[in-house]
């Protein structure tokens, strides 16, 4: 039985991981009862652990593992609920029905404490560095000149899941990446498995950050030997991670940065043409979230939903059968509006009554597999190929190719069920790029950071729960989340975001 790994050092960093990695990481036990007598309980030491090709084949499991439900949290939210969660909830997409200041509307409000029990900061920070402590700990392992096609696989998959932590991490504590080229703060960048009491690493520039995740995940591209599903990580998995990070260095519409648009459109192209990828049609495309990753051919990467309890739906939509203090979240009458009375997409919002809110009576459907009572077992799609064109029509439109931007654009519209459109071109164009994105990615971990990095506001022209109607600007310190207390005391070296 896989236990948590519990840390009694507030500091993650400054612990002594010297000579074993716990059950949470491995999904192992110790059965020998001779170690069991010489040997802590429920742990495999590190020796023994990279000793086999195998064993880094478990290792990266447990990695997998501690994504999807993570270890800090004691909110009961897993770490995957929390990505989606704190990737929408600054948006405009929803609106909140829960009117009290508690860990659901601390970012919603743009309030973002930095205390354990008024948000999330604290678990989704814990809970970042703790898997980064892990993979850390694995890619140490592997020899410069390791030949095994095995263990070359779980290298290639823990530098994508590096890259993908670090991603993650940098869009919510440091500052969209065309303000100063990434000069501000990002997150602290430990990329080795040393530890020392006292180590307190400083926090890298946001240029920093992306530099290592592109890094890592180009890196990670020749090393992947094995075909899996779609819950791992893959070649073209971290290409298209890449089509989306390049975007997010890709400047404003009116400042372009045209090298890395340029890389944003190769990465999705290559994905798009070479990856055997499709877009689902018609009423399949309706079922699309009632349906798990693996049977599927337009989920790229996915964090799998089979094993674990997943509380996101919980937040987006109220169980029918059962009444449950649930569904806070809902569509927004703004993301509503943007609906063709034809679109097809119109199918992932069904109706559920929330009792005092009649007019909110719609709820996003996209996380309810297996959902009786207050969890589901719905994947996280993380990377899917209509993201692939929207990417690449975003990057085309911003290095002036309107023409390729606007046919990228017409497929997924036509996806949609609606007519292709003609003649629209530079401002207009990228104006319709930025609302197929909402419409289609909506409530998917998308929300604010279209607007911020492409340095526009984000606009709630509704009021939600306590909060009246917000503009907030892309140069806002608000916009970002803060690092937790502990972390702030424990570290001389980090600098609290504003």
């Amino acid at each position: 039985m896989m236990k948590n790994i519990q840390y009694k050092n507030r500091q993650l960093y400054t612990l002594r991981y010297v000579v074993l990695i716990a059950s949470t990481l491995l999904g192992l036990t110790s059965c020998n009862k001779q170690l069991d007598e010489l040997r802590p309980h429920n742990v495999i030491f590190e020796e023994r652990q990279f000793d086999t090709p195998s064993g880094y084949s478990k290792a990266v499991l447990g990695i997998y593992n501690l994504i999807t439900v993570g270890s800090e949290s004691a909110t009961g939210i897993g770490f995957t609920d929390l990505q989606i969660f704190l990737s929408e909830a600054r948006g405009n997409t929803i609106r909140a029905l829960d009117a009290q200041v508690n860990r659901n509307t601390d970012l919603f409000d743009y309030i973002n404490s930095s205390n354990r029990d008024l948000s999330y900061t604290y678990a989704f920070w814990r809970n970042s560095y703790n898997v980064l402590l892990h993979i850390n700990k694995v890619l140490a392992n592997v020899k410069n000149d390791e030949t095994n096609p095995i263990i070359l696989q779980a290298k290639a998959e823990a530098l994508f899941l590096r890259g993908y932590i670090y991603f993650n991490l940098v869009r919510l504590y440091g500052m969209p990446f065309y303000q100063g080229n990434g000069n501000s703060l990002g997150v602290m960048l430990v990329v080795n498995d040393e530890f020392a009491p006292g180590l307190a690493p400083k926090r890298a520039t946001v240029a920093e950050i992306y530099e290592q995740v592109v890094s890592d995940l180009k890196t990670s591209i020749p090393l992947f030997k094995q075909q899996k599903s779609n819950s791992y990580a893959s070649g073209l998995a971290a290409e298209a991670l890449l089509s989306r990070v390049e975007l997010y260095r890709g400047g404003t519409f009116s400042s372009p940065n045209n090298e890395a648009n340029q890389n944003a459109f190769e990465y999705a192209d290559k994905v798009i043409r070479q990856g055997g990828y499709e877009l689902i049609q018609g009423d399949a495309f309706k079922r699309y979230y009632d349906t798990d990753n693996l049977n599927n051919k337009e989920d790229i990467f996915a964090i799998n939903g089979e094993f674990m309890n997943g509380l996101i739906a919980n937040l987006f939509k109220m169980p029918s059968q059962i009444n449950y203090t649930g569904g806070l979240y809902r569509p927004s009458p703004y993301l509503l509006s943007l609906f063709d009375e034809k679109d097809l997409r119109k199918a992932f919002y069904v109706e559920n009554i929330t009792p005092g809110f009649p007019e909110d009576h719609l709820a996003c459907n996209k996380y309810n597999i297996g959902y009786a009572s207050l969890y589901s077992r719905s994947p996280y799609r993380y990377l899917r190929l209509a993201e692939m064109y929207l990417n690449r029509a975003e990057a085309l439109v911003k290095l002036g190719k309107n023409a390729a931007a606007l046919a990228d654009v017409n497929i997924i519209r036509k996806r949609a069920g609606l007519t292709g459109l003609e003649n629209l071109a530079g401002a207009a164009l990228f104006k319709e790029i930025l609302k197929q994105r909402k419409i289609e990615l909506a409530f998917e971990g998308h929300a604010s950071y279209d607007e911020f990095r492409n340095g526009l506001s984000m606009v709630r022209n509704y009021a939600s729960g306590k909060s009246s109607p917000m503009t907030v600007q892309p140069t806002e310190g608000k916009i970002l989340m803060k690092i937790p207390d502990e972390e702030i005391a424990s570290n001389p070296n980090l600098v609290q975001n504003p």
